[in-house]
C-alpha cells in the first residue's frame, strides 16, 4: 500500500515531460549562475575598492607630509618665541639679584680656594 505522499509525488513527476524537467534545471543554473555572478562582481567591487583606496592615500601623502611639517614649524616658532620671552623674564630678574649673588658667590669661592691652598701646603 502506498502512502499519500508517494502517491502525489508519482502522479505529480508523471505530468511532467523531458522538456518540462530540463527547463527546471535550466532555471535552476540561470538562477545560480546569476547568484554567483553577483557575488563574483561584489567581489571585485570591494578589490577595486581597496585599491583605490590605497591609491588616493599614496596621492594625498604629500599633501598630508606638507600640513604636518606646516604643524610643526608652527609649534617651533611659538616654542622659539615662548623661549625668547622666558629669557626677556629671566634676564629681568638677574639684573636685580645677581649683583647680591655675586658678592656671595665671591666669598664662596675665596673660602674654598683658600681651604685648597692651606692643605696643599
Amino acid at each position: 500500500m502506498m502512502g499519500s505522499w508517494q502517491k502525489w509525488r508519482i502522479v505529480c513527476l508523471s505530468i511532467l515531460s523531458v522538456e518540462d524537467v530540463e527547463d527546471v534545471y535550466t532555471i535552476g543554473c540561470l538562477t545560480s549562475g546569476f547568484l554567483l555572478f553577483g557575488v563574483g562582481s561584489y567581489l571585485a567591487y570591494r578589490e577595486i575598492q581597496k585599491t583605490s583606496a590605497a591609491f588616493l592615500a599614496i596621492v594625498r601623502l604629500p599633501g598630508m607630509y606638507e600640513g604636518i611639517c606646516r604643524a610643526i614649524n608652527t609649534q617651533t616658532e611659538m616654542l622659539h618665541e615662548l623661549n625668547s620671552r622666558l629669557d626677556e623674564i629671566l634676564q629681568d630678574r638677574r639684573q636685580v639679584a645677581v649683583p647680591g649673588l655675586r658678592g656671595e658667590m665671591g666669598l664662596i669661592l675665596e673660602k674654598i680656594v683658600c681651604s685648597d691652598l692651606a692643605e696643599r701646603t
